[in-house]
């Protein structure tokens, strides 16, 4: 406990030394009263001094904590050498000499670039690399659009050009005026471990778009990542002894000596395989209703086995690097490699208790020594932790050493009865019977993702968690597995209340527009949003017309209730044309892997890294969420998965490409950079399909559209599209519709056209099988003939129609008929929409 509290204040010290930045960005001015007699010449340079000021005034003087974040220019002993150390390798990123920062307001850029502008990928930098352009806002953070912008973009979306002085100095004083309300509010917080977690959280608010220097250096890592790593660093660094760190400080200042090459820290990753069994591999039955709740419960679990890491390390929560998609990465202490095992062999049998052999957690490490923290080589030690941790999840359980048999086996040897669970098909859990489902059984485990989860995710704003002991809990519901680990979770409304204890951390899974819940000023106030988009019947009219189209049908389903989770048969019907089909689509970004291991070469640091990791997550758990509520489509898509760099989503057939290509063309926008982008597929499956076999269909389409050259690419009716021809696809298919349905004056032509159309792109295709693509073929003479039939024709009772007719054949001509593949498909999702009843043809396939 001595060593915990130790570290807890050495991390506060880290994460608060550079706070002085902030308030002197803001124009704030050191009072006689909070400075104590203290003056730039105590600290070296003028925003230590801010720093002293903000911590005498705002934080719990029991701490102590001022003469360790402070110091760190002008260190007087051992404690703020190692801040300073801390400190020094946590800006491994800036070149030499830049860590001073006092530089007058009106000097330029006082903006963080985003981190893709550093970042090479797909053979080309980032087109405003080393340019004073393409800056985020300075703004708390929120996924607001900017209604003073005259295109309403978000907040989180960069700008490509800088604010004026003024206007940054306005914004820096608005920011560190709400900053010192919450900081005000939080003196309350007595305890250490509870102060720290709720400051870091408090910094992640308000410091993840100000740069953590800009003077001689480049503005791409914020005030956030550099301290949060800067206290990780001082932490680990917090087992040396003072002469060990003033030669870790000799030897980093020189590039050389005795301990440019030992260790320093312990890069952790902790990855938990089995996921996609786990969510996917469970029967149609209720799928809808467990299918989002499963996959939550798996961050969940993530963050709970975290916590349990951190608490088994004794280390606080600055040391987290990342946390996602079942997967974290951290740093610790060198003296942490021992007990990794024995850690990894208890959180083993905690999750053999709770799910079997289905998921299992795999530890793994590297050593970092003093010189990977410089720029370039951060990226060795990253690789080695990988792998590392790749020969660890391929020796799954041998930590158990002697009790591997026992345990693993005698997990697969319970149960046999004669009843199972209708969604997981488990017979060694409690079951009950399930009277939503027709009176089928279901186990505790997924009565809870249904119940626990399921239905009440899509209502609830916060997630709130206690952190105890971890327990011997019996295998039950998902809330019993997480108190295995020594956490409880409670999903909270806006306007629902908890009793908040210090120590708690709350999770604001989308913006917190109404404030945050009462009394929760002692818990730490994160923001971790989340896709928690679930469609649910709206009202008792929706219900009325989802039972109808069912009823029509003939298919057997439980009926459509105002205010209860939609079935996939449910969203099935609700297709807007009458092929009821469901569309699953996957998307994840191109070379991600390649991106964080050689994207951003010489520059790659520790900060950078993380930086990485932060703003891809912003936009995939926070701003997709965006995108699938616009225009009613929350009610109709159903985000099965969307965190770290890929989105797995279900809905209607005919909403789900508009979706993908929104999702595509605004992470372009986001990275403003043209190497980095995302490839993805659609399958099209029944809405009692399974649930298993439609993410496999849909990730072939996935791997059919990352199999194209280049990748950049979607996957729909069976061909991989760039994103910009399924854009032109996506705007033929419309005007092909309006031609044959439009009531303007170009529509009323028959459905024929779009038979042609794909009878021609059928014969261009048979003959260019298997060989290089004809300049010329019977399709040409044959296209050319009907639709100059079909103008004459029509050239008197409509002539609107005869001439977009007639320019159709023009173009085709002009371009020797090099488009008919993609007018063919865009006249087969023509005909999709069009269709008025829900029935396959040829032969079943699209």
């Amino acid at each position: 406990m001595k060593k915990l509290e130790e570290r807890m204040r050495i991390a506060l010290g880290g994460i608060l030394h550079d706070i002085g930045k902030f308030a002197q960005r803001a124009g704030e001015q050191v009072s006689a009263e909070w400075s104590e007699g203290k003056t730039q010449a105590d600290f070296k340079y003028q925003h230590a001094l801010h720093t002293w000021h903000f911590v005498q005034k705002y934080v719990p003087s029991d701490f102590q904590v001022g003469v360790l974040a402070a110091y760190h220019h002008a260190p007087q002993n051992a404690a703020q050498r190692l801040i300073r150390l801390a400190d020094q390798l946590s800006a491994g990123e800036r070149d030499s000499g830049a860590t001073r920062d006092d530089s007058d307001r009106t000097i330029h850029p006082r903006q963080l670039h985003p981190i893709f502008t550093q970042v090479f990928a797909d053979g080309q930098p980032h087109p405003f690399a080393g340019k004073d352009r393409f800056y985020f806002p300075l703004k708390p953070l929120t996924l607001l659009r900017d209604e003073k912008d005259e295109h309403q973009r978000p907040y989180i979306f960069p700008r490509e050009e800088p604010l004026a002085a003024d206007a940054a100095w306005a914004a820096y004083k608005e920011m560190w005026d709400a900053f010192c309300r919450e900081a005000e509010q939080m003196k309350r917080l007595d305890e250490l471990p509870a102060y720290v977690e709720a400051m870091q959280a408090l910094l992640q608010r308000y410091a993840w778009c100000i740069p953590s220097a800009y003077f001689k250096s480049v503005p791409d890592i914020s005030l956030y990542d550099h301290s949060r790593m800067t206290a990780a660093l001082a932490v680990c660094l917090s087992d040396f002894d003072d002469a060990k760190i003033q030669a870790l400080n000799h030897d980093w200042q020189t590039k050389g000596g005795a301990s440019w090459s030992e260790p320093v820290a312990l890069l952790v990753g902790g990855d938990i395989s089995g996921v996609q069994d786990f969510i996917y591999t469970i029967s149609s039955k209720g799928a809808a209703k467990a299918l989002r709740g499963r996959s939550f419960y798996l961050q969940l679990l993530t963050e709970a086995v975290l916590r349990f890491v951190l608490r088994e390390l004794a280390l606080p929560y600055t040391n987290v690097i990342y946390s996602g998609g079942g997967h974290f990465f951290l740093l610790a202490p060198l003296s942490a490699k021992k007990e990794l095992p024995k850690i990894q062999a208890a959180i083993s049998r905690k999750l053999l208790a709770h799910h079997g052999t289905a998921l299992y957690l795999a530890l793994g490490s590297a050593e970092v020594p003093l010189s990977g923290f410089r720029a370039g080589e951060f990226t060795r030690y990253w690789d080695a932790m990988h792998k590392n941790l790749q020969e660890a999840k391929s020796r799954r359980y041998t930590e158990l050493g002697a009790e591997m048999h026992t345990l693993v086996f005698a997990v697969s040897e319970d149960g046999g009865g004669d009843k199972h669970c209708a969604v997981c098909g488990a017979d060694d859990v409690p079951l009950s019977q399930w009277k939503e489902e027709g009176d089928e059984w279901i186990c505790s485990q997924c009565r809870s993702y249904v119940e626990d989860l399921g239905k009440k995710l899509p209502t609830s704003r916060y997630l709130h968690w206690r952190f105890g002991q971890a327990q011997d809990t019996p295998r039950g519901t998902f809330a019993d597995a997480l108190q295995a680990f020594g956490v409880q979770v409670r999903l909270l409304k806006t306007d629902e209340e908890a009793d908040f204890q210090a120590g708690d951390a709350l999770w604001a899974l989308n913006d917190p527009e109404d404030g945050w819940p009462r009394g929760s000023a002692v818990a730490a106030r994160w923001l971790r949003y989340a896709v928690n988009q679930i469609p649910v019947v709206k009202d008792a009219e929706e219900a009325e017309e989802i039972n109808k189209r069912l009823s029509a049908s003939e298919r057997k389903e439980s009926p459509a209730k105002p205010g209860v989770t939609k079935t996939f048969a449910h969203l099935q019907v609700q297709s807007g044309s009458g092929f009821e089909r469901l569309g699953v689509v996957r998307l994840d970004v191109d070379n991600l892997g390649t991106v964080f291991k050689d994207g951003l070469g010489d520059k790659a640091t520790l900060s950078r890294l993380s930086a990485l990791s932060s703003q891809m997550s912003l936009f995939f758990e926070g701003w997709v969420k965006k995108i699938i509520a616009r225009e009613g489509r929350d009610r109709l898509v159903y985000a099965v998965y969307a965190g770290g760099d890929d989105v797995f989503l279900i809905g209607p057939w005919d909403v789900m490409p508009d979706v993908a290509l929104d999702i595509a063309k605004e992470f372009g926008e986001y990275t403003g950079h043209p190497g980095l982008h995302i490839s993805g597929g659609m399958a099209f499956i029944g809405g009692k399909y399974p649930v298993y076999q439609a993410a496999e269909d849909a990730k072939d389409a996935e791997d059919l559209a990352k199999g194209r050259d280049g990748k950049n690419a979607f996957a729909f009716l069976n061909t991989a599209w760039r994103w910009d021809e399924f854009e032109k696809l996506k705007g033929n298919q419309e005007t092909l519709r309006n031609l044959v349905q439009g009531t303007g004056e170009e529509g009323g032509s028959p459905k024929s056209l779009l038979m042609l159309l794909r009878s021609l792109a059928k014969m261009e295709s048979e003959a260019a099988q298997g060989k290089k693509r004809p300049v010329w073929g019977r399709w040409m003479w044959m296209g050319a003939y009907h639709l100059t039939r079909a103008f004459e024709r029509n050239k008197k009772k409509n002539p609107a129609l005869a001439k977009a007719l007639e320019d159709m054949r023009q173009e085709f001509e002009e371009n020797n008929y090099k488009d008919l593949p993609q007018w063919g498909a865009a006249a087969r999702w023509a005909q999709l929409k069009l269709r008025r009843k829900a029935k396959l043809d040829d032969g079943g396939k699209l």
